[in-house]
């Protein structure tokens, strides 16, 4: 298939800056600066933490679009087209956008080298602006404080559950990330903090700004029913409300946070009972804890790769081996803790099909299948999407279920065979 020009422009992103990564705000702000990007009006509403920001985004998303406006939302990564990471009301935009964002921020950079990440960054704002796109939804990539998505102020900043992950980069312990991850607030302006065990940092911090916290917990409360969920502050009183498929119990912490940006951080959008409602009914979010149909129990994909996201997966698979059995395909990244990650799982999978996956910066599957070996864990197969789905099918019975989780490369390389026809409305729970 011949290369479009969207991915010769990318291909040319990926090698014009000598570092992958670059922490610093002073170059992707200059260049914001003179495409006037600073000094836009519409209100902006950023998104960092370790897990749960996709969620977060999904549900801001979905609300906001129930209540009539039309959101900008910029999320990393893709995980099939690269125009999945900038969305206006609720659609990818086009090649053509992007091009052009593309275009006007290199005539605009001049000297100054910007990486992949920031002109992904920069060309989201640019095609919000030219799209008239209200209110700007920005998921932080790495961090918050010296991440791009910071060269933008934040009206109000989201803070979803803090874990160890990226720690060469933003610390060892818990109180450090949450540092840098408060590093997207603004003084005076709401922080909404979902994380329902918050480190004492996210505190301090936001009263040396100074700026207002809004504390799961203590500001705004949510509760699970049997079927549905309720969110209330001292003003309101959701009762009813919709869960999101994908969403399992302690990922509503996510939700419930997002309802807290709209109400209590920015009132002024006129977000009701109602709205919220409908956009909880309407919220998608592809390969978190997304059911796909197939043998049995069907699939179940799950881009989770850190210890976190990878307990929670591992409470819904037990869950499951109530009434089935499970069986993983497996990958994960290089930089990921191996060892730690399956100790987390092993315990709740029967059976492992071991990912070789296309990325050299992915660890290899002779070093995961010792690992899992080293566990006693039980491996049936190694290869790529197409044999993972061919051995797991197999076999399959009665209510078992099969799974692919590790990373985003994990569901990538599912979606992108064909092996697995995700359905974002097909989402479900155990």
């Amino acid at each position: 298939m011949a290369e479009t020009a969207l991915e010769r422009w990318l291909a040319w992103l990926e090698g014009v800056h000598p570092r992958e990564i670059d922490l610093g705000l002073e170059r992707i702000a200059e260049v914001a600066q003179r495409l006037g990007l600073r000094a836009d009006p519409t209100p902006v509403i950023t998104v960092a933490g370790t897990n749960g920001k996709g969620s977060t985004v999904a549900c801001l998303e979905s609300i906001l679009r129930a209540g009539g406006h039309r959101p900008g939302a910029f999320t990393s990564p893709h995980l099939l087209r690269y125009n999945e990471r900038i969305r206006i009301d609720g659609q990818p935009v086009d090649d053509a956008s992007i091009m052009a964002a593309f275009e006007a921020i290199d005539r605009a950079r001049g000297s100054i080298t910007l990486t992949y990440f920031e002109f992904s960054a920069l060309a989201a704002a640019w095609c919000f602006r030219a799209a008239g796109a209200h209110p700007w939804v920005l998921e932080v990539g790495l961090g918050g404080r010296l991440d791009a998505s910071n060269c933008l102020d934040a009206d109000v900043a989201v803070i979803t559950a803090i874990d160890l992950d990226h720690m060469e980069w933003l610390g060892d312990n818990r109180e450090a990330i949450a540092g840098e991850k408060l590093g997207v607030a603004r003084p005076h302006r709401p922080i909404i903090c979902s994380d329902p065990q918050p480190p004492q940092r996210i505190a301090e911090q936001a009263a040396a700004l100074p700026a207002p916290l809004h504390q799961l917990g203590r500001d705004y409360h949510y509760a699970i029913g049997d079927s549905d969920w309720s969110w209330r502050d001292d003003c309101r009183d959701y009762a009813h409300l919709p869960r999101p498929g994908w969403m399992g119990d302690i990922a509503l912490a996510n939700a419930a946070g997002a309802i807290a940006a709209l109400t209590r951080g920015m009132p002024a959008l006129g977000i009701d009972a109602a709205s919220v409602a409908r956009g909880l009914a309407d919220a998608r979010l592809v390969g978190r804890q997304s059911r796909a149909p197939g043998p049995a129990g069907g699939w179940l994909l799950d881009v989770g790769h850190n210890p976190s996201a990878i307990d929670l997966l591992a409470r819904r698979l037990a869950h499951h081996r109530e009434h089935g059995r499970v069986r993983l395909a497996f990958g994960l990244m290089a930089r990921k803790p191996l060892s730690a990650l399956i100790e987390r799982l092993a315990p709740v999978v029967d059976e492992w099909y071991v990912l070789s996956l296309d990325d050299p910066q992915g660890h290899s599957a002779e070093a995961i299948e010792q690992v899992l070996v080293d566990y006693g864990a039980v491996v049936i197969g190694r290869g790529d999407a197409v044999g993972a789905r061919k051995r797991l099918e197999q076999r399959a019975e009665g209510s078992d279920l099969a799974v692919a989780a590790g990373s985003f490369r994990v569901v990538e390389a599912f979606m992108r065979a064909g092996v697995i026809p995700c359905n974002p409305d097909a989402g479900g729970r155990d």
